[in-house]
């Protein structure tokens, strides 16, 4: 799949976003460098990650806005039903922290959190109030992911 085309429908809607396109670009990359993603679930993994903040800035409206928006868009590009209806769960619930989610769920959460520790965003959530990153990286599921977000975390702080 050429995922540059859905990359493009998507980008009206990822604009009402905080960070927009270039953070679904980070979450993706990241995912692609960090990850060995299984072929078979490529198109799941990818096609949730660049859909997962589709429905606005809040994550009330992703939740409520965004499946029915990937839902439209994926149909536009021709996938399956079950596919479908596959990535609209993911979207609706790629915030919450289930106790077995799956392999494709797991990347782009680990993936979409990770990016908090990039350059681009790190200081945004840095200057919150209470802010504990230290939550955010028992959060992630893989333990490579949580390794290398301690990594980057120890080098944010270092530049500061």
């Amino acid at each position: 799949m050429d995922y540059e085309k859905l990359f493009e429908l998507a980008k009206p809607y990822l604009k009402q976003n905080e960070f927009g396109l270039p953070h679904t670009r980070r979450v993706f990359t990241i995912a692609q460098k960090n990850f060995e993603i299984p072929k078979n679930l490529e198109d799941l993994v990818f096609c949730s990650i660049i859909l997962h903040d589709i429905g606005g800035s809040t994550i009330e409206k992703q939740y409520k806005d965004g499946p029915k928006i990937a839902e439209l868009l994926l149909r536009k590009l021709g996938y399956a039903e079950n596919f479908v209806q596959t990535v609209c769960e993911i979207v609706r619930t790629h915030h919450d922290h289930p106790e077995q989610p799956s392999e494709a769920f797991r990347i782009l959460y680990d993936s979409d959190k990770l990016v908090m520790f990039s350059p681009e965003e790190f200081a945004h959530y840095n200057v919150k109030q209470n802010f504990d990153w230290n939550q955010i990286i028992d959060l992630i599921y893989s333990e490579h992911i949580r390794g290398l977000a301690k990594k980057l975390l120890k080098q944010r702080r270092t530049e500061e």
